[in-house]
């Protein structure tokens, strides 16, 4: 049964083995979010959506915080479950075309390398709170600027 319940935690923590990709495994793991965008294009309740999300998120939390323990480090690279379960988030807030899938991906990405404060420090909580919000941070950050962007877009041209 621990062998079960450790394989599952390490396929939801690395996404699927991406984390273990030996560069960029974090960019690599941002990429997940892209099919599973996808897939919430047929969810059509968006509360339905948000529930699944959050839900998402409290396992993510939780399997990040059991990984990090079964390998003995505070936040491994190969954990990837924050990345692409933040990004989603970007992607049930904007509608699911390539414009928004580019821009939520660029913008998560430097934010989330960048850490900017406050990330830095949500990126210092022990397990897999610390884990999953420092990328949830990052995702706000990515989503303001492109509100701005995009009202800027709108004002200007």
């Amino acid at each position: 049964m621990i062998k079960i319940h450790n394989f599952f935690i390490t396929i939801i923590s690395t996404g699927v083995y991406i984390g273990k990709i030996p560069i960029m495994p974090g960019t690599f793991g941002s990429l997940l979010a892209i099919p599973l965008g996808y897939l919430f294009t047929f969810i059509p309740s968006l509360k339905v959506k948000i529930t699944v999300l959050v839900v998402s998120l409290l396992i993510g939390i939780y399997a990040s915080d059991r990984y990090a323990k079964l390998i003995g480090k505070d936040d491994p690279s190969e954990i990837v479950v924050d990345e692409y379960l933040a990004l989603l988030i970007f992607y049930i807030i904007f509608p699911f075309k390539p414009i928004y899938i580019i821009a939520g991906f660029i913008l998560f990405r430097i934010y989330d390398i960048s850490k900017p404060f406050p990330i830095k420090y949500f990126e210092s909580l022990h397990g897999g709170i610390g884990i999953m919000l420092d990328d949830i941070i990052a995702v706000i950050y990515a989503l303001l600027t492109f509100i701005i962007i995009k009202a800027l877009y709108e004002v200007f041209i």
